[in-house]
């Protein structure tokens, strides 16, 4: 983490004094660091997780609202020991059932909201709010607000300025009186974003409000119930709003990998004459699949057809402009470890069935590791051409991954993932669980 230097520490005030407050500040520093010119970024950042286990004393304390290795192999430990799934997501209510906690204890420094990663920080935001809610609903609303400069170490005598305001307090209390404050404090002449560093089945109320005052969400749809992740990326399209996701984020490796295979011209041929496409899933949560095979059914022009569920693999079956069917499998399958990420693609297999003759077909394997595209070559591909890759992982934080996409966006929802948003939840929509 790049370091951070701070023109005060952290100062509580009263939330109808801190506009004033650094009205002043930014002109005691002078006009040469009156603040950034970027954005503002809102977070949603709960840290239930963390807090359990500070608060639990199962790890060291402060409360800083990163999901730090600490957290990870505490939570997996629990999941472990307790029996749980192993394809049990960090933001489980289940997993949140196993730490009993005494609510009321407030020992814990709670940091949250003062400390950033410098991948963020790197882009310079003007103002950095985040709500960071307690375990009692109706506890007051704090506020404190502190002002920071990461150093540049391209040129250090250039330093750009922002600064940092932190509300915490219950749920109830933030719903009814923090997102005035926030409302207060965005600085309307510049972009402005909400990052959702939660569950999406956390909060709807406070959720559904940003929405509807027109930030620019980042959402993680890895964490959360299937249809609460579909309904809300629906409503984003529907009402024009602009969203982007970690979880199809994570997926740019996988769509990367499949587009330079068939990038010779010898293979363009093979596109025309898939027939079969399974995608092996950590877990069972199906999202982040769902966006994978509706981007290749809209790259490839097929029409969903309709779909069903055999054993445990979700069956989707498409039709080519030909005519001719092309059937699809999401296979969820058990992991070794509790899972960061629910649902993750590890292994896709496509097959372009153009002769009868299995030696004049392809199979195309791409694999998180070498284990996965080994397990995708079983099944009778011995006699096609097989060609194989292994996908190179990922593994960065969710800090960085939002820098990713602040770095790039235009601010307007990415056309790939838009069309990848419609498929998916028709396809979505067709099961017949869906309540």
């Amino acid at each position: 983490m790049k370091p951070q230097l701070t023109l005060q520490t952290p100062l509580e005030l009263p939330s109808e004094e801190i506009s004033n407050y650094l009205n002043k500040l930014w002109i005691s520093e002078g006009e040469d660091n009156a603040g950034a010119n970027t954005f503002s970024l809102i977070v949603w950042q709960p840290s239930w997780l963390e807090q359990r286990l500070v608060k639990s004393n199962l790890i060291n304390g402060p409360i800083t609202g990163n999901l730090s290795e600490e957290v990870i192999n505490a939570a997996k430990s629990l999941i472990l020991k307790n029996g749980l799934p192993l394809a049990t997501s960090l933001y489980s209510k289940d997993l949140f059932d196993l730490i009993k906690v005494d609510v009321l204890d407030n020992s814990s420094e709670d940091l949250r909201g003062q400390f950033f990663e410098a991948s963020i920080s790197t882009l310079n935001p003007r103002r950095l709010i985040t709500l960071a809610p307690t375990f009692s609903d109706n506890s007051d609303i704090k506020t404190f607000v502190s002002a920071y400069c990461p150093l540049n170490e391209e040129n250090k005598d250039q330093t750009i300025c922002g600064d940092l305001v932190v509300v915490r307090g219950g749920a109830n209390s933030i719903l009814k009186r923090g997102l005035e404050i926030v409302d207060e404090l965005v600085i309307q002449d510049l972009p402005s974003w909400l990052w959702w560093n939660s569950s999406l089945d956390d909060s709807p109320k406070i959720f559904d409000y940003f929405t509807k005052n027109g930030k620019r969400l980042i959402i993680d749809t890895a964490n959360g119930s299937s249809k609460r992740c579909i309904d809300i990326l629906e409503n984003a399209l529907t009402n024009k709003k602009s969203i982007n996701d970690l979880n199809w984020l994570r997926l740019k490796s996988w769509r990367e990998s499949l587009a330079m295979i068939f990038d010779p011209p010898s293979r363009r041929t093979l596109l025309d004459h898939i027939s079969q496409v399974d995608v092996d899933i950590e877990g069972d949560h199906i999202i982040q699949a769902l966006f994978l095979i509706s981007w290749i059914s809209a790259k490839l022009g097929w029409i969903f057809l309709e779909s069903s569920y055999k054993y445990d693999s979700l069956i989707i079956k498409f039709k080519r402009n030909n005519g001719e069917q092309v059937l699809t499998a999401i296979n969820p399958l058990p992991v070794g470890n509790p899972s960061i990420h629910s649902g993750q693609v590890i292994g896709l297999r496509l097959i372009s069935q153009i002769s009868n003759d299995p030696k004049k077909n392809t199979c195309i394997i791409l694999g998180s590791e070498s284990a996965e595209c080994m397990r995708l070559e079983a099944g009778g591909m011995a006699d096609m051409h097989l060609i194989e890759e292994v996908v190179p992982s990922s593994f960065l934080s969710s800090e960085a991954d939002v820098s990713k996409l602040l770095a790039s966006s235009r601010g307007s929802t990415s056309p790939l993932f838009e069309e990848a948003i419609k498929t998916a939840s028709l396809i979505y929509k067709s099961i017949n669980y869906y309540k």
